[in-house]
């Protein structure tokens, strides 16, 4: 055997092994025999089967192949769904849900096509539905017409009126010889019906209930009068009514008629039985109770629903022909001449709200000019169709008048009256004036309001300035904080320098005594040299300088020695003072041992006898105040 002879396409191996692979997991190949191992035996099944083998991979492709089968499915798709769907209802359920979104999607996308297609079919339905709605429309409004105006009709009225009765019902009994107001279609073995028409002027009954009601009444005349025989019910009489019954076996026709119908209207009631039981001689074979079958028979009914009045076939008069065209005419003019004047008063008015429009726009645009400008408050506007308008406002003594910002912006003041009522605006602007107008400021001094309620001072002024201007400053509507830490005396640097140098003195005392040791008197001269000088100071710039003198000792004696002794140093000060001519309020505080020099109590000494020489002292606290009895918003300087 050649190499050519025994040589099988690759594929074709694959397709073995594939066939393998599905054998060993699928039981439908579970008998299927394994692939050959021997070299010889596979080189004679591809010599004998090569084209077999072939073909089978070429089917293999085209059963793996998606478009050939599609291809092949949909040219045989049309009849199985023919041959399925007459046999397995469950066909039309799979494909109802198909077909509906293929129909909405084609009316959301191609609804124009639709409505193409539907015309030809609906428009001469609707075409001829109301050109009968409105012939009828005019033919009762010509019988309307004419019986309104003949002294027919307005004896008719009076009757009407005397009766009691709708004028209609009386024109319907004088003139009606018979109407078909109903027609049932009914069963003839189980008395349902069928079908069922009634006439526009009257109120259609339940058929079930009418037609029950017909089959007991025919059982009843049936069995009482013949005897339980054969025969039927043909007519029956009940005022001005009268039912008339159509019947066959299959199913009957039960008419209700007003009046006295003609012989030629039973013929017509036969002739329709007949061909309805011809028509639907199959679904009456069949009938199991449903109706359904049996839809399309109303329209051969309403063929029966006829009437006839008295006045039919007589020739109306000229005039009565005339009359509803003249009275159309009329009537048209009067709509053209109403629409003409309400066109010409709409325009009127249109211009009249345009021009009011026009005029209230320029009013508010002057009221949000009065209500921007500070210290004026718009309270109350009496509006009107023309000027003046009332206004009432609420104006700041140091405002602009509201005729004079109108004027400003260019607008008339006379389109207003005004009512002013004073009061005071906290406006950040009108605070700021106001600031202006009461303070006197130096020229040394400047002052700047920062419309949150906080008005600043900067510059150099006196002490006596500073205070004066910080109490009226906070006197003032609108400033609730005055800050004049800007504010600096030239005075106040000798002040506080004074205070500086007389609190930062420590006079130390003598164990025991209250005199100063030798080398702290003159630190403590000193001292009361500097309170004088100061006090001088303040007194000229009309305030008062206290002194706070605290006495220490320490742990060397008794605790009421240490106090008497410690009291008695801080009136040791006092006296130095008082001795130079000052009258400044002095506070003395012995405080004994309390308060050591190094924050530790003092031993008591037990052999020198000399104690803590540096807890044997007195310290000094100054206050510049505006009276002696100054609250703390009062203290000027004070160091601590």
């Amino acid at each position: 055997m050649t190499a050519d002879s025994t040589t099988v396409p690759e594929h074709s191996a694959g397709m073995s092994d594939d066939v393998s692979a599905v054998s060993a997991g699928t039981a439908f190949w579970g008998d299927i025999p394994e692939k050959p191992t021997d070299g010889e035996l596979v080189q004679l099944r591809n010599l004998l089967f090569r084209r077999e083998i072939v073909l089978l991979e070429r089917l293999r492709e085209l059963q793996d192949d998606q478009r050939y089968t599609a291809r092949k499915i949909s040219e045989v798709l049309a009849e199985a769904i023919q041959l399925r769907a007459g046999k397995d209802p469950l066909v039309g359920l799979a494909l109802e849900p198909v077909v509906d979104d293929v129909v909405r999607t084609l009316l959301r996308k191609r609804r124009g096509d639709f409505v193409d297609s539907l015309f030809p079919l609906m428009g001469p339905s609707i075409r001829k539905s109301i050109a009968e709605t409105f012939r009828s429309m005019l033919g009762s409004f010509s019988k309307s017409m004419e019986m309104a105006f003949s002294w027919k009709g307005l004896r008719w009225r009076f009757e009407a009126m005397r009766s009691g009765r709708p004028f209609s019902e009386i024109v319907m009994l004088n003139t009606l010889v018979y109407r078909v107001e109903q027609i049932f279609f009914t069963h003839g073995e189980t008395g349902i019906p069928l079908a069922h028409v009634a006439s526009d002027e009257v109120y259609a009954q339940d058929a079930e209930m009418v037609s029950s009601m017909f089959t007991a009444i025919q059982d009843f005349v049936r069995s009482c009068f013949a005897g339980g025989g054969e025969g039927d019910l043909e007519s029956l009489q009940l005022g001005e009514y009268t039912i008339i019954i159509e019947k066959k076996s299959q199913a009957y026709l039960a008419c209700v008629v007003r009046g006295t119908p003609p012989v030629a209207f039973r013929e017509q009631l036969h002739a329709t039985l007949d061909f309805l039981l011809l028509e639907y001689a199959d679904a009456l074979a069949e009938f199991s109770g449903d109706t359904a079958p049996f839809a399309g028979a109303a329209p051969y009914l309403g063929d029966c629903l006829s009437s006839r009045y008295v006045d039919d076939d007589k020739k109306l008069p000229w005039w009565s022909k005339a009359l509803p065209v003249l009275l159309i005419l009329v009537l048209a003019c009067g709509l053209g001449y109403c629409s003409y004047r309400e066109n010409l008063h709409a325009q009127l008015r249109q211009a009249l709200m345009e021009k009011q429009k026009a005029f209230t726009a320029t009013m508010e645009s002057a009221l949000n000019v009065l209500r921007a400008e500070p210290g004026l408050l718009v309270t109350n506007v009496v509006s009107g169709h023309d000027a003046p308008w009332e206004a009432t406002v609420l104006k700041d003594a140091l405002a602009d008048t509201p005729e004079a910002v109108l004027q400003v912006h260019g607008i008339d003041p006379k389109l207003f009256s005004f009512k002013s009522v004073p009061y005071i605006s906290y406006d950040p602007e009108i605070v700021a004036r106001r600031a202006k107008t009461d303070i006197t400021l130096p020229d040394t001094v400047t002052m700047d309001f920062d419309g949150k309620g906080t008005l600043s001072f900067k510059g150099t002024a006196s002490m006596g300035w500073i205070v004066k201007t910080r109490d009226e400053a906070r006197s003032l509507p609108g400033v609730e904080r005055v800050d004049i830490s800007g504010l600096r005396d030239p005075m106040m640097d000798r002040i506080s320098a004074l205070i500086k140098e007389v609190e930062a003195t420590v006079v130390e005392f003598v164990l025991g005594k209250d005199t100063p040791v030798p080398q702290d008197a003159p630190k403590l001269q000193k001292a009361v040299d500097s309170l004088v000088e100061l006090e001088k100071i303040v007194q000229d710039m009309g305030f008062t300088v206290t002194l706070t003198v605290y006495g220490h000792a320490d742990a060397t004696g008794t605790e009421k020695r240490n106090y008497e002794i410690s009291q008695a140093r801080t009136r040791t000060v006092a006296a130095m003072l008082y001795a130079r001519g000052s009258a400044m309020p002095i506070a003395m505080y012995g405080m004994g041992a309390v308060y050591p020099k190094d924050g530790q109590p003092a031993a008591p000494a037990q052999n020198s006898g000399q104690g803590d020489q540096a807890s044997r002292r007195v310290e000094l606290r100054v206050h510049v105040m505006r009276s002696a009895a100054a609250d703390p918003e009062s203290l000027l300087l004070s160091q601590p």
